[in-house]
């Protein structure tokens, strides 16, 4: 069909279509080049704090915390933390701490809150009792081997690194919305983020684990000034950053337990993770939907078929079957390998990224945070920061 011929549906269809296509072939690039891999081999510098924020009983959790206390490091420290002392996962973290009496492990309990951010509290009331000056962050549903804290803190022997960024794939329980959720975030989510640090680098870090250098961290206020962000992960990542620090991620990939019960529980979790991207990032949030426009493709080339639109869909829909697989291999994924699914789960992931762009709050636990709120919080933040560093930057130079 000569494309002159072609609705002005049929060109936005084919315009969209090759932009997909385009960032496949980004992502499957990225993909190939990433290998997830541990450090091995390395002379311990120092000692490593890990501090393990916990809140109510998910499926895993003793095998997610009893991960982080078989590490082959030698000197490191586990602090778990709760702000309840009738809090359920205090009876794994007993059961954990009786475990392993030989390492250095303890609960900190306190209810006081820095801020309407509970885990960025929890983890400023942990943080004071921590002994070393490398901080890993975990969530209570990561799950890792035995070479996570080393490597997760060997970057850290440049001492222009203030953050390190680990990457999370999706460990599903055997439920069909767990496993539907996994897959939106080992096939959609982690390769997105290899493409962004290609293109642009990473000045952000995820929330499902980090590790960041105390001075670092203490140079924008510390978790008491994170307390007051809807998204303390990407807040620390980047404020750090424009303190002058540099950002790295790591090679090292962890394991984040997915637990979504229904589906529409799991919508509930996506829409709020595309909120939560659209206060930090509005304009990358919004143009995502370039990594899932099966659904708009659909609506746009099917109505009139034609032999361009109908190869633009099947070379896209081969193409991210074959990321589904790159992706596995990549990061060693060893769930089953669904790609009958991939075609309707990019369907799924364009409602998600719908139901984000409206709203302006994120529900999160006991809390709502005002999405236009914490955009003015982090402007103000980082300009202070960019100011602070100017002005240091500057007596610096004049001293020498």
């Amino acid at each position: 069909m000569p494309i002159y011929s072609l609705s002005i549906w049929q060109c936005a269809g084919i315009a969209l279509g090759l932009a997909g296509l385009t960032y496949l072939v980004l992502a499957i690039r990225s993909t190939l080049r990433f290998r997830e891999r541990a450090v091995f081999g390395i002379t311990p510098r120092r000692g490593v704090s890990v501090l393990k924020p916990v809140h109510g009983h998910s499926p895993d959790l003793y095998e997610c915390l009893r991960s982080f206390c078989i590490q082959d490091y030698p000197t490191y420290e586990v602090i778990f933390g709760a702000h309840t002392s009738n809090d359920p996962a205090i009876t794994v973290v007993d059961r954990i701490i009786a475990e392993f009496p030989d390492l250095n492990l303890r609960l900190v309990i306190d209810d006081a809150l820095a801020g309407p951010n509970r885990k960025a509290s929890n983890l400023a009331n942990i943080v004071k009792s921590a002994k070393y000056d490398i901080i890993v962050l975990s969530d209570s549903d990561v799950r890792v081997d035995q070479n996570c804290v080393a490597s997760m803190v060997a970057p850290f022997d440049d001492p222009s690194i203030g953050v390190v960024a680990s990457i999370y794939k999706g460990y599903p329980t055997k439920d069909a919305p767990s496993r539907f959720s996994a897959l939106y975030l080992n096939d959609w989510f982690v390769p997105s983020v290899l493409v962004d640090v290609d293109l642009r680098g990473i000045d952000f870090v995820f929330g499902a684990m980090s590790a960041v250098r105390r001075e670092a961290l203490d140079a924008i206020g510390g978790f008491e000034m994170l307390a007051g962000c809807l998204a303390e992960d990407f807040s620390m990542g980047r404020l750090i950053a424009r303190r002058g620090w540099r950002v790295v991620l790591s090679p090292y990939a962890c394991n984040t337990v997915v637990a979504e019960h229904s589906f529409a529980e799991m919508f509930r979790h996506e829409i709020r993770w595309q909120r939560s991207e659209r206060a930090c990032r509005p304009l990358d949030q919004f143009m995502s939907f370039v990594t899932w426009p099966l659904f708009l493709l659909l609506l746009l080339l099917l109505p009139q078929p034609s032999v361009i639109g109908l190869a633009i869909l099947a070379l896209h829909i081969a193409l991210r079957i074959t990321l589904h697989f790159i992706v596995r291999r990549s990061f060693h994924i060893a769930t089953q390998i669904e790609p009958w699914l991939v075609p309707l789960r990019e369907c799924a992931c364009f409602f998600s990224w719908a139901g984000g762009l409206f709203g302006n709050e994120v529900k999160w636990g006991q809390e709502t945070f005002s999405i236009s709120a914490y955009r003015k919080l982090m402007a103000a933040e980082e300009a202070a920061v960019a100011s602070q560093f100017s002005a240091t930057s500057k007596a610096s130079h004049r001293g020498r």
